[in-house]
């Protein structure tokens, strides 16, 4: 529980500023000139209270997709690599889409297609790294066993 705390609080920090981080770069990139979607501006009546919801709402999506990483550390014997990855998935998928929507990063039902995509094709990749890299731990652990286990035969056979 402390893990996810801190972690979760860690999430909302970098949240916030890397939220910022991409309005910013986007606005420089776009040549708009604003950091804050015109549409939440209208909304929230101004731009000091759409920057101060987008990066409130940009800490919240950072905590839970932080926090969020606490599931791969469950040990379950259901509760293995592939669930994790999917929990996970869908926790910051279904976080997501509302609070961009809510603060018009994505508007059309083709931007949200094409961050459903992006955010599946990312998360494919990272399972794939990860699924790799136990495969090998575990054949690492396998080898180390094999060898205690031929060692201990030798070692009672000796005596």
């Amino acid at each position: 529980m402390k893990q996810l705390l801190l972690r979760s609080i860690r999430g909302f920090v970098l949240g916030m500023a890397l939220g910022n981080l991409i309005a910013v770069l986007m606005s420089t990139f776009t040549g708009d000139g604003s950091i804050v979607a015109h549409e939440l501006v209208e909304r929230m009546g101004s731009e000091t209270a759409a920057l101060f919801i987008q990066t409130i709402l940009s800490g919240v999506y950072g905590a839970i997709a932080m926090g969020g990483t606490s599931l791969y550390e469950i040990e379950n014997k259901w509760f293995g690599l592939t669930a994790s990855a999917v929990s996970h998935y869908l926790l910051t998928m279904l976080s997501y889409i509302p609070i961009a929507l809510f603060l018009s990063w994505l508007v059309t039902w083709e931007d949200i297609l094409f961050m459903a995509v992006l955010m599946t094709i990312a998360y494919l990749i990272v399972f794939l790294i990860m699924y790799i890299r136990y495969k090998a731990e575990v054949r690492e652990l396998n080898r180390i066993s094999s060898q205690l286990a031929v060692l201990k035969s030798g070692d009672t056979q000796g005596r």
